[in-house]
């Protein structure tokens, strides 16, 4: 999975869904390094494991409007929920696809379904945890207080705001080159940390960097067009004022498209 842009785009962390009170002294600092330590402590002890049950605390589904022709469609259950929030929704984790320590974010397949809809089928769903004990905030405190200071260095919420900021940015390019979003939850982790995390739609396909243009069965012209829907995707995300920052083969999903037979890139 991607992660947006870390150029500060104009979220507010400080009131509303995403609240989070930034370390303003080094006695905050201290109580906040001692909590991820702890934090990160109990996580090896008590790690994420298929078939877990997030313990959701609130969930914010996010608005699609009307998709336009040639979006992927929205499965019933995200269909019925765009655009308000779901009291208790449920998200299982199935299987890993990216986790572990010093990872932007800690990434998973899983299910989503709704108590408020229980005869609407669950959805298989991308769970991205920003998960701040993972993040990878250097050795000791000096480091912490040196990347918070250049910004090199985010708390989860900030990440999540940029993240759910680039997405409402990029809503025209959901469900084409983007992934859909589905929402935003706050959740509690089996190591009591509390953690913003993304859902997002499952894209089915090898990536760029495990699959070559033989082994899709594309001659140069494919080739050729292939690279043209991914530089058009680019230019459309830098449209929308969003800049990836992660552009790489890793990042890059290729998916059939049944209707005309090509091949294209998902970012």
């Amino acid at each position: 999975m991607a992660r947006m842009a870390r150029q500060v785009p104009p979220v507010n962390i400080e009131s509303g869904f995403f609240y989070f009170k930034c370390p303003q002294t080094e006695e905050d600092l201290q109580a906040f390094w001692l909590r991820l330590c702890a934090y990160k402590e109990a996580a090896i002890k008590a790690p994420l494991h298929p078939d877990h049950v997030l313990t959701v605390t609130n969930y914010m589904g996010s608005y699609h409007g009307h998709p336009s022709s040639g979006t992927r469609e929205l499965p019933p259950l995200i269909r019925q929920c765009t655009g308000y929030t779901i009291t208790v929704p449920l998200l299982v984790l199935q299987a890993p696809i990216q986790v572990g320590d010093g990872k932007w974010s800690q990434v998973w397949r899983g299910t989503m379904a709704s108590q408020d809809l229980p005869d609407v089928p669950p959805v298989p769903v991308v769970i991205k945890l920003f998960q701040e004990s993972y993040l990878g905030f250097g050795p000791g405190i000096e480091d912490l207080w040196s990347t918070l200071e250049y910004a090199d260095w985010l708390p989860g919420a900030r990440l999540a705001a940029n993240e759910a900021w680039a997405y409402d940015r990029m809503r025209a390019l959901q469900g084409r080159s983007v992934p859909w979003s589905y929402g935003f939850c706050k959740c509690v982790l089996p190591n009591g940390e509390a953690t913003f995390g993304h859902v997002m739609e499952v894209i089915d396909g090898p990536t760029a960097s495990t699959m070559t243009a033989d082994e899709l069965g594309l001659d140069e012209v494919g080739v050729f067009n292939l690279a043209d829907a991914l530089a058009m995707a680019v230019h459309e995300m830098h449209d929308c004022g969003v800049v990836h920052d992660d552009i790489k083969g890793h990042n890059v999903i290729i998916h059939h498209n049944p209707s005309n037979q090509d091949y294209a890139g998902c970012l």
